[in-house]
């Protein structure tokens, strides 16, 4: 009989989608945070539920061979990474099979691909840093307390750079946090956006930071009300430059601005995006519809590369404007974007690339795909139970045909980005 507050030792079977080694006592699965496939652990049960408990380290008492020493001192405290301590090859391995249980365990029988890792440091070109404790950081695994951070290993260097000159000369009453993002160029643009409750006067930092960082072509103001912070709530205003930078991928150019959606491991990204134009084989004439296309990326890029009539569709309007641009930057004429939610989308096409937010897609959008009886759809996904949950409601009427491609986009972390192609029976 399992107790809380009480000591077990235990071997960790495998590693969940949490990040979490997972462990068994008594026939009952218990979740284990920072243990790792291999481990031999004295720990506590700390909460204890009807089907599983969650137990805490004490010590190691054999470590892992795929264990390995975490790079940074904050691991454990700060919520950016979960698996530090693992091995990559391990790590690479255990999303595979992460994503080959989540498969199973809804009764779908796929093969899942050898994970693509191209980059594993260094690779963030977005970060959301938050303030607290006199210092910029990022969140206490489960908590809204800041774990202040001055570098960061996932972060590519500049961006740790400039924020540190910003949690140094920042007006601080109101600050709530400070978004960057950073092109992939050579010579890389900027932007920059401290955060606030309430609307303060950055005009003399932005002056001083782009004296610093020629790179920054954007500063921002960002206010934000809300009592739980979310990005997406907060309003923008331009301090300085244009309120966007662009970036280049796939030979195509974007204009991205701060509430795009844009993948923040670009190397990465590139393989993701050609593994998706392969696995639409969309012909010249064929109509395809992105749904949920953000700055309209992967449809530009089918566009241009296949003569396909493309139609965007993006419920955030600030992505849908840069995506019109984009069109006209690359001279693309085949595709045209719209600002709704992609589950009212009904125009009949040939097939659909879909790539929805983490929570997956809604009743109403898969019903949407079942009305719209596409040949193929692309499904791209960041959480592998919501991708394996929609693919068994389509499985009425569409079969896999392919594998599960596995894509490394957050190394480190515990997130996995997945694509599978989808045919109509």
């Amino acid at each position: 009989m399992l107790n809380q507050k009480e000591k077990y030792t235990v071997n960790i079977e495998s590693i969940n989608n949490m990040g979490n080694g997972v462990t068994r006592i008594d026939g009952i699965v218990v979740f284990v945070p920072f243990a790792i496939t291999g481990d031999v652990c004295h720990i506590t049960i700390e909460k204890l539920y009807s089907s599983y408990a969650i137990g805490k380290i004490e010590n190691i008492l054999s470590p892992s061979p795929y264990r390995t020493v975490p790079a940074c001192p904050h691991f454990t405290t700060c919520g950016g990474c979960d698996l530090l301590d693992l091995s990559l090859d391990k790590e690479n391995e255990a999303k595979e099979e992460m994503v080959s249980s989540v498969l199973k365990k809804f009764g779908i029988d796929a093969k899942t691909s050898k994970t693509v890792c191209p980059v594993s440091e260094k690779y963030r070109n977005k970060v959301v840093m938050y303030y607290g404790k006199g210092g910029f950081g990022y969140y206490k695994q489960g908590s809204n307390e800041v774990v202040p951070h001055n570098k960061c290993c996932m972060n590519d260097p500049l961006i740790d750079e400039i924020a540190e000159l910003c949690g140094t000369d920042l007006e601080k009453s109101g600050l709530r946090a400070l978004f960057i993002r950073k092109s992939s160029h050579a010579e890389p643009q900027v932007m920059v956006s401290p955060i606030y409750s309430k609307k303060t006067d950055i005009l003399g930092f932005a002056s001083k930071l782009v004296n610093k960082f020629p790179c920054v072509h954007s500063v921002l103001l960002g206010v934000n009300k809300e009592k739980d912070f979310v990005l997406e709530k907060t309003d923008f205003s331009t301090v300085y430059g244009d309120g966007y930078i662009e970036d280049e991928i796939c030979g195509l150019k974007f204009r991205v601005s701060p509430k795009s959606f844009y993948q923040i491991n670009h190397t990465c990204a590139t393989h993701l995006y050609e593994k998706a134009v392969e696995l639409l084989s969309a012909k010249e004439g064929e109509s395809i519809a992105d749904l949920f296309c953000g700055t309209g990326t992967m449809g530009m890029i089918v566009a241009k590369r296949t003569g396909a009539i493309v139609t965007g569709v993006e419920i955030e309007k600030s992505a849908v404007r840069d995506a019109k641009i984009n069109a006209k930057i690359n001279k693309i004429n085949n595709i045209e974007f719209f600002a709704d939610d992609a589950k009212n989308f009904d125009k009949s096409v040939d097939a659909c690339i879909i790539d929805p937010p983490r929570k997956g897609c809604s009743k109403f959008m898969i019903d949407t795909l079942l009305r719209l009886k596409p040949k193929r759809i692309v499904y791209v996904s960041c959480n592998p139970d919501t991708m394996a949950r929609d693919i068994k409601l389509l499985s009425t009427e569409y079969t896999l045909s392919s594998d599960v491609f596995v894509f490394n986009m957050f190394p480190r972390t515990s997130h996995v980005e997945t694509i599978v192609c989808l045919r109509k029976q």
